[in-house]
């Protein structure tokens, strides 16, 4: 019966950090070919609901390169499953930088903002078929113009619906991003 207190104890020192830290470079190789302790980092969601509050805890896998990112994901709706996938996408596009603007590699002029580098001209500038823009016409952002995308709640729900979008139409949530 020891035990269980102990477990208590270390989840609840573990649950005082919000995030996870690797470093700037993570590395490629999975944490067992590096010969590294496999750790888990356990992060604290709370959502109150009258009259009760519910407290869960979610575990980050240590392989994780934008785990600091996760439990918002999941507060913006993306899936538990669609999780790794979407790491992947946010360290290749931006490095887990929520301030990341590529203004300089698109052919067409076009740049992409934020943590999952979501294109302007495609998705929140005006168009034909959308004169307020897409995540405008959608309600995900508010004004004309992408700078709302900088905010990564913001980005994570953007990236979400057009992940959607994309899964709706071509059957592969995440091909907007070539994965």
């Amino acid at each position: 019966m020891d035990l269980i207190p102990r477990i208590l104890a270390a989840v609840s020192a573990t649950l005082f950090f919000v995030g996870v830290s690797y470093g700037d470079e993570p590395s490629q190789e999975p944490a067992k070919a590096r010969g590294a302790e496999q750790s888990v980092t356990g992060v604290m969601v709370s959502t109150t609901q009258a009259p009760t509050t519910t407290t869960s805890v979610y575990i980050i896998p240590p392989m994780a390169r934008c785990g600091q990112w996760w439990v918002l994901a999941l507060e913006a709706g993306w899936q538990e499953e669609e999780l790794e996938t979407l790491d992947y996408i946010m360290w290749r596009e931006s490095r887990c930088q929520p301030e990341a603007h590529n203004t300089t590699l698109n052919r067409d002029g076009s740049t992409d903002i934020g943590l999952t580098q979501v294109n302007d001209r495609s998705w929140c500038l005006p168009t034909r078929w959308y004169p307020n823009g897409y995540l405008q016409t959608i309600g995900v952002l508010a004004n004309v113009g992408c700078e709302e995308l900088f905010d990564p709640l913001t980005n994570l729900r953007a990236a979400k619906a057009i992940h959607d979008y994309a899964k709706e139409t071509s059957n592969d949530g995440f091909s907007p991003w070539g994965v």
